[in-house]
């Protein structure tokens, strides 16, 4: 039911969610992003018993968790201070 409805929308869902944004956040474009909403809604239990508008504002939901989730790992990964890092740092003290 999901996929149908997300296939049926699927220009609407790319204007809704902004899909022609530029960028990548760990190795993931805004397409990869749209895409993994996808592959989780259409899994996703919640999904089940929604009807067609429930499901694509589900799916904008979703869209925009995933896409916070996704920059604030890239954030974190650059942020993160590896061993050699600090090893380095220390000898120079």
């Amino acid at each position: 039911k999901a996929l149908d409805a997300i296939s049926k929308n699927y220009s609407k869902l790319k204007e809704l969610c902004n899909y022609n944004k530029r960028g990548c956040y760990c190795s993931k474009s805004y397409e990869d992003i749209f895409h993994d909403t996808i592959l989780y809604v259409i899994h996703d239990d919640d999904s089940l018993n929604l009807n067609e508008e429930e499901i694509i504002n589900h799916f904008v939901y979703r869209y925009n968790m995933i896409e916070f989730q996704t920059i604030s790992d890239n954030k974190m990964m650059k942020e993160v201070k590896y061993a050699d890092y600090i090893q380095t740092k220390e000898e120079r003290d």
